[in-house]
């Protein structure tokens, strides 16, 4: 049986930064898999099994700052176009043929890029599965719905967010993860030295009060139009994210789009429910290989 922990490990240097990389190495079809914050690659413990047993290559990155991948200091090389330059150069590193992408958080922002460009970057992606985070067309759209849920996203910008997740043995942290089934071991890791710094790179790189200033002035460019069947899977006691950034995301994709919701289950469902995750993965999965 496959296991997460069992996988072949190893470090692959894209574009002059190394990131440490899951791979079972066996299956014609890839999976990849993209974890979001504060996770790393684990995360998919539920999922990876199943995905193999199936018959599919599983593939489960670090993001760069996360992990065990590296964690440059300059967040200019975080930017979402640095970060999707990375992916393009892993599958052409790894020799990926045909691929699925499912990716979740701000793994799934990612996910929405490489399903943009895909066919711009002769990227043979088969189906993009979307966790919690729908297409930016929605995510950014002003209403009070989404401000109200968009709190975290302009605090982990700030200098202060590290110290302040970390203080009282990251008391606030606890909080802020509440509904996370590893919470304590996200915890726990967190607050070694450095790691909270490392996570939010990501986030400066890519800060949503910059976008939304940029939809407000008009100064945001025409999104592209997804051609890759898409999958969009939300949860409706999910914390972080709303319906309707996920639900209306079927405008921005040509091509066949599924909306599911799980029902009972918060932000990281796919370790809360793996059954009802895997099933729809599968499923999925199998109408598109």
């Amino acid at each position: 049986m496959f296991d997460i922990n069992t996988l072949s490990a190893t470090y692959l240097e894209l574009n002059g930064a190394q990131y440490h990389v899951r791979d079972s190495q066996v299956g014609e079809e890839c999976v990849l898999l993209i974890h979001g914050w504060p996770d790393n690659s684990l995360m998919w413990e539920k999922q990876v099994p199943a995905l193999a047993e199936a018959g599919y290559r599983v593939i489960c990155p670090d993001l760069l700052g996360y992990g065990l991948s590296e964690a440059p200091e300059e967040t200019e090389r975080y930017t979402l176009a640095n970060l999707l330059n990375d992916f393009v150069t892993l599958v052409e590193k790894l020799g990926l043929k045909k691929i699925h992408c499912i990716a979740h958080d701000y793994g799934a922002v990612l996910g929405w890029e490489l399903a943009s460009h895909s066919k711009n970057l002769n990227l043979n992606l088969k189906s993009y599965t979307a966790m919690s985070v729908g297409n930016l067309g929605e995510f950014f759209k002003i209403s009070t719905e989404n401000l109200q849920m968009q709190w975290i996203y302009f605090l982990n910008t700030q200098d202060i967010a590290p110290q302040l997740y970390r203080a009282n043995n990251g008391y606030f942290f606890r909080e802020v993860l509440r509904s996370h089934p590893n919470r304590d071991l996200i915890v726990e890791n967190a607050l070694k030295s450095g790691v909270f710094e490392n996570m939010q790179r990501l986030e400066k790189a890519n800060q949503v009060p910059e976008y939304l200033l940029a939809v407000l002035t008009g100064q945001i460019p025409d999104l592209l139009t997804i051609k890759v069947p898409t999958l969009g899977i939300w949860s409706n006691k999910d914390d972080f994210m709303w319906e309707s950034q996920m639900k209306n995301s079927d405008q921005y994709i040509s091509a066949q789009w599924q909306y599911e919701c799980i029902e009972g289950a918060g932000h990281w469902f796919m370790l809360e429910q793996p059954e009802r995750t895997n099933q729809l993965l599968l499923s999925w999965l199998g109408k598109h290989r």
